[in-house]
């Protein structure tokens, strides 16, 4: 994406870095730096049926989580699956975090701030 160089220098932005675009009403388009916002990234292990997912992307909504990107993956097909979320938790605490996907059978094996 090509943004003029006046825009760049009032946010500060280098060539190549990344940026949030956020669409407010109809016609106006917000641009920020990405680095303003930290995103916590989860390794989630979910149980291998239909609906665990979706369970657990619930949980993470009911708190404010914001989900960014994801990735799922049957790690044993029928048993265990794979989440890899990189999201904005809001307010939410990991600690309310790891508690509401454990509410819903779902296990934090890593959270790392980047």
């Amino acid at each position: 994406m090509l943004i003029p160089q006046s825009m760049r220098d009032a946010l500060n932005l280098k060539s190549g870095e990344k940026v949030v675009l956020e669409l407010e009403g109809n016609s106006a388009v917000r641009v920020e730096p990405a680095r303003e916002k930290k995103l916590l990234r989860l390794k989630i292990l979910l149980t291998d049926s239909p609906g665990a997912l979706a369970q657990a992307a619930m949980a993470l909504a009911k708190l404010g989580v914001d989900l960014v990107s994801t990735n799922s993956h049957s790690s044993r097909r029928g048993e265990a699956a794979s989440w890899e979320v990189e999201c904005n938790p809001g307010k939410a605490t990991v600690a309310q975090i790891r508690s509401a996907l454990s509410d819903v059978g779902a296990k934090i094996l890593s959270a790392q701030w980047g």
